[in-house]
């Protein structure tokens, strides 16, 4: 068994406040008198550590209830457990509202060696669902709880630890005037992060379309010096009875099984992207680009899909790489205006990271010679739209 060591800094800050929330500042007292008043979602990161579930029958363990700092309309997790060959497990969740209603127990995905269905639907009740990997909520709870079952041919010898972000998407003005975070004076200098490029094939080069999430998993753990092939990585990351291959906690645990840690998160403002980069953790994040007006994109328009952050530079640049263009290789330290991909990642996606951390000694390895912006895409309205394989 591998217990994941959660990254000090960031869960430290978690333990003690549980909450984050995006860099908007939180309205003065006349403008929270004003019911048009536009507050930024409200972040809690929570641990659900090994010793929090309690053994409930032969093969099961449940969690007491946990509560968050406040309500919340949304939440997502990640696991953290290497299993062994033949074990496996399933997870289930469950949630209670502000009145004391509880959902059923909900399915929130599978690990390792278990007993596939042909097909699933994502689970859905009266007040929400959960969309493959994320619950969505139409009323907000006060509390949620996990259930794991063991599924595998060999015992499971112990539940996952998790990792968890609840979100409140419409804060009132006094929650939100009492999470304000508080301001430091500095800002984390600039830090890009020279990681490779992977294209959506295998070892041999055969293409394998709509697998950035593997690739991209791929360009982090190369990084970090362990070199995978996408034929070792697609078969975790891939959810075989959703048939969708970016499912975010298998795409962690497909870290995890190779040896590393990792976690989700959310970020709504670059001063904690800066500080996650300067600490030599590659974020994946977790895109949509819909057709619509921006500035001077790579491409004119995505669905979804996971890029691999590089780093942000003082200048007003995000730098990725994007298996998207690997094919041509501008994918490579591939450069968007701050503004455009702020839209396609926190704004549509609400900043979803999975954060794929350094071994011990890792050195980090700095871009010293980043290129201007391509002054073409500055004069185009749009570039051509990337040919070897989406998601």
């Amino acid at each position: 068994m591998n217990r994941i060591q959660y990254p000090a800094m960031m869960w430290a800050v978690s333990l003690a406040l549980g909450l984050s929330v995006c860099g908007c500042q939180a309205p003065s007292a006349p403008e929270a008198a004003s019911s048009t008043q536009t507050l930024c979602p409200l972040d809690s990161r929570l641990t659900i550590a090994v010793r929090q579930f309690q053994k409930t029958a032969v093969g099961s363990w449940e969690t007491a209830p946990v509560t968050p700092p406040f309500a919340f309309d949304e939440l997502i997790y990640s696991w953290h457990l290497r299993v062994a060959p033949g074990e496996g497990f399933r997870l289930y969740l469950r949630v209670r509202d502000e009145r004391g209603d509880a959902s059923p127990w909900l399915y929130g995905g599978y690990w390792g060696k278990v007993r596939l269905a042909a097909s699933r639907a994502e689970p859905v009740f009266a007040w929400g669902k959960v969309a493959m990997d994320q619950l969505l909520l139409q009323r907000k709870a006060v509390s949620f709880q996990f259930r794991v079952v063991d599924e595998g041919d060999s015992p499971l010898r112990q539940p996952p630890a998790l990792s968890v972000v609840v979100t409140d998407n419409s804060p009132t003005p006094a929650l939100a005037k009492r999470f304000a975070p508080k301001r430091k004076a500095a800002r984390t200098p600039q830090c890009i992060l020279d990681l490779p490029l992977r294209r959506q094939a295998d070892s041999r080069g055969t293409p394998l379309p709509d697998r950035c999430q593997s690739a991209a998993l791929a360009s982090a753990m190369e990084y970090f010096g362990k070199p995978v092939g996408l034929e070792d990585i697609v078969p975790l990351a891939f959810d075989v009875e959703y048939d969708y291959p970016g499912i975010w906690p298998r795409t962690i645990g497909a870290g995890i099984q190779h040896g590393f840690e990792g976690y989700i998160d959310r970020f709504r403002d670059w001063d904690y992207v800066r500080k996650t980069v300067a600490e030599n953790k590659v974020i994946l994040c977790s895109m949509k680009m819909p057709p619509g007006q921006y500035k001077a994109p790579p491409y004119p328009q995505m669905t979804g899909h996971i890029v691999a952050l590089n780093g942000v530079t003082d200048d007003g640049r995000v730098v990725v790489t994007d298996s998207a263009l690997g094919k041509s290789g501008r994918g490579y330290r591939l450069q968007w205006l701050r503004e455009d991909f702020e839209r396609v990642w926190m704004q549509t996606k609400g900043g979803v990271g999975m954060v794929i951390c350094p071994p011990a000694g890792a050195p980090r390895k700095l871009v010293h010679d980043l290129p201007p912006f391509p002054e073409e895409r500055l004069k185009a309205a749009t570039a051509a739209t990337p040919g070897d394989g989406r998601n």
